[in-house]
């Protein structure tokens, strides 16, 4: 109980004390008796307070050992929800310096591969005339364009298979035809000994080719070149024309071309007014340039604010002024999926294709650099703004600071082929052939037996699960083995057996009191016996539920070994998993993840069982979820006790007080009345005395 601070109630205490001190009042300790009256209100209730705070705050403690212990089994669940984390893989390589693995994963298909690189992929790379400082004036300081063509047409191929020794024995036989689909002709052994000066039974794959050249149709859609001492490769004259068929050797096709589509940039017009006064906003769809209210007389005028206002570089287009229109030409040449938008004064403007977009195909796309800051430091900036696929940068090439040369590099790859003209009179160099320091061209391999080309030197689509690097080339090929590990798996199930165990563990201790244990938490939520049940309930049914993507005879925890006994604890058979895994494992690895790795949550497709129980168990702690809102409930339970409480004190307190004035006053009136009585007491004694004389 607090102290009593108040003048009035340390005059009543003082004065009650000295009054019981001097026998004068009641003679009792009305103090002690305030404080005996208060207290016999206040500690039933102050006890029972303060039990309901701490069987409140042990549920709290509770709540939060049981959504650990889900959490737990619930990150061991998603150990399992992706397919290249099932198992793990090793790759190896007889020759690392030309080609190593950069990635492998656990779905990597185990056993050995032989890869020989005979080219490595290279982006183009071109220089410019050079420049005696990065401010140098060029074009004599008047604005140009330049035009990047990226990409190049790429022709289709045809592989025929025939070995020297199957082409005499063709030969021999008779004359071997060939088809382009359209034309035909026919070489005889004749004709390939005399254009290969051989004699019959030496023919060679030389003379076979010049044998075709000296014979074919004129409108042969194919040229063709011997192709090692595998046979001859024909490659189209026209991309996309042409399918090549001969009955002699085998005809596979090579690199597939579409018929070449030239891109087309799209502009568009719109007719605006000369003299307005307002707002001007102009759109490509993802990027807006705003210009304030001002006074126009001129679409010029317009045009130069539109031009002046922020993000203008950023548009897909430039603007420029005709007449009364404003005419938007796209920079890069494509189909324009979203109309560019125009508004002037607050009024949308009309805005009209006029020349359609044209997406390019099989062909170069061409992107318009505008050049405004005409120096070599303006030519690179304005270059590294656009998204042509082409970067630039400035090198001094000497040691003074006055030999500078534009660099321009394009993406790994053949199709990183780009071309620059310019609408000056001087292309600052880039069309010469000498500066022209490398060529863009695909890395070519051939891996088990197939020659395989790609725009990069990274592959990752040979070996399943496996990322190769391209290093340099070989002459022999590279032998590559991959070694898979699936005990990781195993490892993996094991801790769910005993992660679970530990949470039916945890049931127990939290939901029975035990008294003889010295663990402040059993019990702790023996009153909310419910929610108990409620979890091992769910949780059970999820673990031993079908999964969302069965596959064979796998389609559950269950087939991996894994049950359940009378005390409600899992069991591991090793046996039974090491069966399974051995006779269906690619099963297990869709049942668990539905052949997936890294999927969005909030994809709807089926994500295997490892995410179907995983979701569950996030759902019971999630911010909505029945822990975390009993877990709230609990904590506001525990504030709201110790509102009280507070309450409580401060109510006992008046109480006491209260108390102490009444028996403070009835102190003094006992000892008016003594006075009284001993003064009555007195006079009574002299009268007496008074009497007796």
């Amino acid at each position: 109980m607090a102290e009593v601070s108040s003048t009035a109630a340390t005059g009543s205490t003082i004065g009650s004390s000295v009054l019981t001190a001097l026998d004068i009042g009641s003679g009792l300790d009305s103090s002690k008796l305030a404080l005996d009256l208060a207290n016999a209100e206040k500690i039933p209730k102050e006890a029972s307070l303060n039990r309901q705070i701490t069987e409140s705050n042990s549920s709290v403690s509770g709540y939060a050992l049981l959504s650990y212990q889900v959490d737990l089994l619930k990150t061991s669940f998603e150990k399992l929800n992706d397919a290249n984390e099932l198992s793990t893989a090793t790759g190896s390589s007889s020759n690392s310096t030309a080609v190593s693995f950069s990635s492998v994963d656990g779905t990597a298909t185990a056993g050995g591969y032989d890869l020989t690189v005979t080219q490595l992929a290279e982006s183009q790379r071109t220089i410019s005339d050079q420049f005696s400082s990065t401010s140098a004036a060029l074009n004599g300081g008047t604005g140009f364009t330049l035009s990047l063509a990226v990409g190049a047409t790429q022709m289709g191929t045809y592989d025929q298979t025939l070995t020297q020794a199957s082409l005499r024995t063709a030969l021999a036989s008779g004359s071997i035809t060939l088809s382009d689909g359209t034309n035909s002709f026919s070489v005889s052994r004749a004709q390939v000994n005399s254009a290969g000066g051989t004699s019959s039974g030496g023919e060679t794959l030389a003379g076979y080719v010049a044998a075709i050249e000296a014979n074919k149709h004129a409108n042969f859609l194919f040229g063709f070149a011997v192709d090692g001492s595998d046979g001859v490769t024909f490659t189209q004259t026209t991309a996309g024309t042409g399918a090549l068929t001969s009955a002699t050797g085998t005809v596979t096709a090579g690199i597939t071309a579409a018929s070449p589509v030239t891109g087309i940039a799209g502009v568009y017009s719109s007719a605006v007014s000369a003299s307005v006064t307002g707002a001007l906003a102009i759109s490509d769809g993802s990027t807006t340039v705003t210009v304030a209210s001002a006074a126009y007389t001129s679409v010029a005028d317009q045009v130069t604010a539109i031009k002046a206002g922020s993000g203008y570089d950023d548009l897909s287009f430039t603007v420029a002024a005709s007449s009364n229109n404003m005419v938007l030409t796209y920079k890069t040449t494509g189909a324009i999926a979203t109309a560019p938008t125009l508004s002037v004064a607050g009024t949308s403007k009309t805005v009209a294709s006029t020349t359609s977009g044209v997406t390019a195909i099989n062909s170069p796309v061409v992107t318009t650099v505008a050049i405004s800051t005409t120096t070599p430091a303006g030519v690179v900036a304005a270059i590294n703004e656009t998204s042509s696929g082409v970067t630039a940068m400035l090198v001094d090439t000497g040691a003074d600071g006055t030999n500078y040369r534009i660099v321009l590099t394009g993406n790994s790859g053949s199709d990183g082929t780009f071309a620059v003209t310019s609408s000056a009179s001087d292309d600052l160099g880039f069309g010469d052939a000498d500066k022209t320091l490398q060529a863009a061209q695909n890395s070519i391999v051939n891996f088990e037996g197939l020659t395989i080309s790609r725009s990069t030197n990274a592959v990752s689509d040979i070996i399943s699960g496996a990322t190769v690097s391209l290093n340099a080339t070989t002459t022999s090929a590279v032998r590559l083995n991959i070694v898979a590990d699936a005990s990781t798996l195993k490892t993996n199930v094991q801790n769910i057996v005993t992660v679970y165990n530990a949470l039916n563990d945890l049931y127990t201790t939290l939901g029975a009191e035990d008294p003889d244990s010295e663990n402040k938490l059993d019990g702790a939520l023996a009153a909310d016996g419910a929610l108990i049940r409620q979890l091992r309930s769910t949780i059970r049914t999820s673990l031993f539920a079908n999964s969302s993507t069965t596959s064979g005879k796998v389609t559950a925890l269950r087939d991996l070994g894994v049950s359940v006994n009378i005390t409600g604890a899992l069991t591991f058979d090793e046996t039974a998993y090491d069966a399974v895994i051995a006779s269906s494992y690619t099963d297990v690895v869709k049942m668990l993840t539905a052949n997936t790795s890294g999927q969005n949550l909030y994809d709807t497709a089926d994500k295997g069982l490892a995410q179907d129980i995983a979701t569950v168990l996030e759902g019971l702690t999630d911010t909505d979820g029945v822990i975390t809102t009993r877990s709230t409930n609990a904590t506001t339970a525990v504030t709201d006790y110790q509102g009280e409480l507070a309450a409580l004190e401060v109510r006992i307190e008046a109480l006491y007080q209260r108390y102490l004035g009444q028996f403070s006053a009835m102190e003094g009136m006992m000892a008016s009345m003594n006075s009284t009585k001993d003064y009555l007491t007195g006079q009574l004694e002299n009268l007496s005395k008074a009497y007796d004389k």
